[in-house]
This record gives C-alpha cells, sequence and structure tokens, in this order.
C-alpha cells in the first residue's frame, strides 16, 4: 500500500513535500516522494490524504491516566500542599473501578491523538492485569512511603510482583519529598535486579 500527503515528517530531515510512503504489512518499507515512491512500487493499493501531513505517532513519556477522570474537578490552588490535598480528596472518593475506567479512557483519548506509545506512571499496578493497552504501555508503579518508611522492602515486592506479567515496566518512586532514601534504594535494587526502568519525579 502507498500513502499520499501533502507533506511527509519523518524528524530526520525536512519534510517532504507532496510525499509518501510505502506499507507492507505492519511496517513502512519507504519513504519519499510521491513520484518516486509510486514508480518503485507500482501496482500497489493507493491512498491519497490529500493535503494532510503525516508524522511519526506521538510519545508521552509522563503521565497518570489513573487520574483522566479527575480533569476539570479540582479548581486552580494557593499552593502545591493545597493542590495535593486536593486531589487526595478526590481519590477518597474513587473506586477500584473507576480507576479502571479512568485509565482506559486515558488510554483512548490518547491513541485519538494520536499517540502511539506512552510511559504510565500507576499508584495501582496490581490493577494494569485488568487493561489491555490500545496502543504501546510501559507501566511505573509510582510508589509513596512517607507516611510509613518501614513499609519501603513490601512496596517495591508488591508492584514487582504486580507489574512482571506486563511486556514493558517500571519502577517509580515518587519523589524526594515523598519517599524516603530507602525506598528509593530498594527501587534501584529492583530495578537492575529486574533489569528495567526507574523514573522519579524532581
Amino acid at each position: 500500500m502507498i500513502i499520499r500527503v501533502r507533506s511527509v515528517v519523518t524528524m530526520d530531515g525536512p519534510p517532504i513535500e507532496n510525499g509518501a510512503i510505502a506499507v507492507s504489512g505492519n511496517r513502512i518499507i519507504d519513504v519519499g516522494k510521491f513520484p518516486e515512491i509510486s514508480a518503485r512500487h507500482s501496482g500497489h493499493t493507493l491512498v491519497d490524504l490529500g493535503e494532510q501531513a503525516l508524522l511519526p505517532g506521538l510519545i508521552n513519556a509522563h503521565c497518570h491516566l489513573d487520574y483522566t477522570c479527575l480533569r476539570g474537578k479540582i479548581p486552580p490552588q494557593k499552593s502545591f500542599a493545597d493542590w495535593i490535598r486536593s486531589i487526595n480528596a478526590e481519590k477518597a472518593r474513587l473506586s477500584a473501578q473507576d480507576y479502571l475506567a479512568s485509565i482506559t479512557e486515558g488510554f483512548a483519548e490518547a491513541k485519538r491523538f494520536g499517540t502511539t506509545t506512552i510511559a504510565n506512571l500507576t499508584a495501582f499496578p496490581e490493577l494494569i492485569a485488568r487493561i489491555d493497552p490500545p496502543i504501546r504501555a510501559w507501566w511505573f508503579a509510582e510508589l509513596i512511603d512517607v507516611r510509613s518508611p518501614e513499609r519501603a522492602n513490601e512496596l517495591v515486592d508488591l508492584a514487582v510482583d504486580s507489574l512482571k506479567p506486563a511486556a514493558n515496566w517500571g519502577l517509580a518512586p515518587h519523589a524526594p519529598f515523598t519517599a524516603s532514601k530507602d525506598l528509593y534504594r530498594r527501587c534501584e535494587e529492583g530495578a537492575r535486579r529486574e533489569n528495567v526502568l526507574l523514573t522519579t519525579h524532581l
């Protein structure tokens, strides 16, 4: 199949005007000017998208799909602490089913707007086995032990057990002000042992 557009944006040079791509199965096998592509792949089905631009899928490298459902529910706050309190108050009303619906809605919206890969930091890694992402997904267990630092080992072990069935996953101690030094250390050890990624808020 050949897909022709006004402009192909490859992210590896200037846009290709009157561009096209040749597709075989689920792979792009050729990119260039439409006359060149059509000559090299004559006989292929042509899809002409007219004045559209064609570009690689977007990558969202950090998001919290758990909280898609909170959009518009938290007005601007005077301080970061007030904002956190407002979020926690809203979260207290949510059930596991609410979070599943929120994550599913977030994935659908991301796909609709051209995102093809997403890194989702989830506070509920135990739920991911119940989700079938419609796009490539990396799952990171967001871990907080500010109120119970003695649970650092337990939190990491539970997260690893929940995430292991996922194809792509990692650990995410939340931030220096919500995760203890021990939790960071345990996450680093776990990430090295399991050969997975590690991320955090700074």
